[in-house]
């Protein structure tokens, strides 16, 4: 009996241990490796390093986007007892200037990694160099900063928690500014705490490249600033803003109102984080006209005294009735720019074959991608002449029927001022490594040529008609000769053209005989102007009277505006251009087509429509302005304030009669005294 007992218990014990030593053999044999792995894994382990993001900066090196490097603390409580909890309670409470009980709620609240400290600066980090608890332990935790808000905020773009590019520059570039992380292998020992750190094995990270652009801070800030002017004064809903150099391609300022702050971009609906000047399209209405009025004489299909009937400002065709806001019986085709004839681009418009018609506009990159280097951009929409009606054209003429975006226009604008020459716009002027040294160069890229120099010439000088006889005196200067085109067109709402929202814009360029800017402003539902001229116009006006403040080197010494002109006499024009205490003026906000049913006497109320005003003294842009208001036909030589006009004051005024204005400039009469 108890032999038998004992031999169960010993085959008992056999067995366990056969088992034993089976498990043991699968342990240190047959699974040698998968169990080499799992010590591995617990005594050894990689912590990710972050690489950090290059920096962003303006044409003037000036800082617009850096990385922060800020540490977030952490506290593994299943390695810490009640001491160890509360050692760390007093130390941070110490360091961070909370209470010790903050802490120890945050430590007691569960038994795993606590985050004790988020993005704390390097300076309060350095003071926990020597300090060593279980379990407590730092995680680089970058923070991108944007040091001026919401400056270029749609250009810049934003970046996501872990830094990585959601939109604009940080998207475009995220390759380029995101660097190479790197990983730091620690040995722990059984309970997890860091013995060692194995460097041989240890990576380092390496840094994003810096980001250089051609946008130049200063211009950004002025155009932010006289756009959000401008929506107040106008009660625009909306604006977009443009700013490049018609020479090289390179996006000098760009901007989009209402915008956002890219640092708290989650604050902020999807709404005010697009880039419209990229993604947005509009019909452009008479901004176009320049470049249909440059085809026409790229073709030799018009000459510039050319005069054509314009109807009276309205003119049937096929069921439509085409309207002009300023009405003219007959201009000149230098004219039909000038005063924006509807009638007169319809009726030329028809004179260019139909394939032709498409191949230029397609040449000037409408319908097509302008390769900007920024994310989310649209090609618009250029009909093919198969699907023309016959009144497409006409249309299409003065800026309908066609829909472009923003930069579309204004890089067709630098084609159409620079010589003919289509550049592709940009924004990255270069790309350098954190020693400085540059890795990649950006130069102006020439897509092809579309007009030649002599009408590129030509339409310049009708544009500088435009601002000086025409409807974009409110952009007129009398420091730089500036030119540029105004637009007015009715916005689609719910498939159809409404009465009462209308984007409103003008583009200009100066100095005018060799420009070095060219600029785009466009409004949408201005409750105050409504059109162009007297909305987008006067914006750009301000914009440019600024950056000449800011550089007024932009004015060539042969201008022929300055040919005569002293140092004084120039500083005496800065002086001249700055702001006047806006309280000593009254405005009309009555739109230009209620001012016409009430016989446009509100500026000179001695003068009717059939009877010529005194002009004598009064500045060229002034005349012009009672002129356009009048409804009276004029022609203008020279520059400053009038000294003659070729119909007396008081004369009867027939249809037909056109006033010649002579202007002088009395600026080399004065001399400037400063004391």
């Amino acid at each position: 009996m108890i032999n038998s007992r004992a031999l169960l218990v010993i085959l008992v014990v056999f067995i366990v241990l056969v088992i034993l030593i089976g498990k043991l053999f699968t342990i240190q044999v047959t699974e040698h490796e998968k169990f080499t792995r799992i010590a591995a894994r617990q005594q050894n382990k990689s912590v990710k390093i972050k690489a950090e993001r290059g920096t962003i900066t303006d044409r003037n090196d000036e800082l617009l986007a850096f990385t922060k490097n800020d540490v977030s603390l952490f506290v593994d409580t299943r390695m810490t007892d009640k001491n160890e909890k509360e050692r760390i309670a007093v130390k941070f409470s110490q360091v961070f200037n909370k209470s010790k009980n903050h802490y120890l709620n945050l430590l007691n609240s569960g038994n795993k990694n606590i985050l004790i400290e988020k993005k704390a600066y390097k300076d309060k980090v350095m003071k926990l160099v020597e300090f060593i608890v279980d379990g407590y332990f730092q995680v680089e935790d970058f923070s991108r900063v944007y040091p001026y808000g919401s400056l270029a905020s749609h250009l810049l773009g934003y970046v996501d928690k872990d830094c990585n590019g959601i939109s604009g520059i940080e998207k475009f570039y995220d390759e380029k500014l995101t660097g190479s992380d790197g990983y730091k292998f620690i040995e722990n020992d059984v309970k997890g705490r860091v013995v060692t750190v194995n460097h041989d094995l240890s990576v380092k990270a390496v840094p994003g490249y810096n980001v250089q652009l051609t946008i130049n801070k200063n211009y950004q800030k002025i155009l932010e600033e006289e756009i959000q002017n401008g929506i107040q004064k106008f009660k625009g809903e909306s604006a977009i803003g443009i700013i490049m150099d018609p020479n090289t391609g390179e996006i000098l300022a760009l901007t989009n109102q209402p915008d956002y702050d890219p640092a708290n971009y989650n604050l902020f609906s999807a709404q005010p984080r697009r880039n419209r000047a990229i993604t947005d399209t509009y019909e452009p209405g008479s901004t176009i006209k320049p470049i249909i009025m440059s085809i026409l004489f790229e073709e030799k299909l018009a000459t510039e005294n050319e005069v054509i009937n314009t109807e009276n400002g309205k003119y049937k065709i096929r069921g439509a009735v085409i309207r002009d806001t300023h009405v003219f019986d007959k201009l000149t085709v230098r004219e039909i720019i000038e005063h924006s004839s509807n009638v007169g681009m319809a009726k030329l418009s028809d004179r260019i074959d139909d394939d032709i018609f498409f191949r230029y506009l397609r040449n000037y990159g409408f319908g097509n991608l302008t390769s900007i280097d920024l994310p989310g951009e649209t090609k618009g929409s250029l009909k093919k002449p198969k699907y023309y009606s016959k009144i497409s054209k006409k249309f299409i003429s003065f800026g309908y029927e066609i829909s472009v975006t923003p930069v579309q226009l204004i890089t067709a604008y630098c084609s159409l001022i620079n010589g003919g020459n289509l550049l592709q716009p940009y924004l990255l002027k270069n790309i350098s490594d954190l020693k400085g040294r540059v890795i990649q160069e950006f130069n102006p890229v020439l897509i092809r040529k579309v007009i030649s120099h002599e009408n590129s010439e030509l339409m310049k000088n009708f544009m500088v008609g435009v601002v000086e006889n025409g409807t974009g005196t409110e952009a007129y200067l009398t420091s730089v000769k500036i030119g540029g085109k105004t637009g007015t067109t009715q916005k689609l709402i719910n498939k159809e053209y409404s009465n009462k929202e209308y984007n409103s814009s003008f583009v200009g360029f100066f100095p005018a005989d060799d420009p070095k800017l060219v600029g785009l402003i466009i409004v949408s539902s201005p409750k105050i102007g409504k059109y162009g001229g007297k909305v987008a116009a006067p914006i750009f006006n301000q914009i440019a009277k600024r950056i000449l403040d800011t550089n007024y080197d932009i004015i060539p010494k042969n201008s022929d505006r300055y040919k005569n002109d002293t140092e004084d006499d120039r500083y005496k024009l800065k002086l001249d251009e700055r702001p006047i205490n806006k309280d000593l003026f009254v405005t009309s906000n009555i739109p230009e087509s209620d001012q016409s049913s009430m016989n446009k006497t509100n500026v000179y109320k001695s003068s009717t429509r059939n009877q010529m005003p005194d002009l004598l003294n009064l500045t060229k842009r002034d005349a012009i302005k009672s002129l356009n208001n009048l409804g009276i036909k004029y022609k203008t030589s020279g520059s400053g304030k009038v000294i003659s006009q070729s119909i007396a004051a008081g004369s009867k005024i027939d249809d037909g009669d056109i006033c010649l204005i002579k202007c002088e400039s009395n600026i080399n009469k004065i001399k400037l005294r400063v004391n």
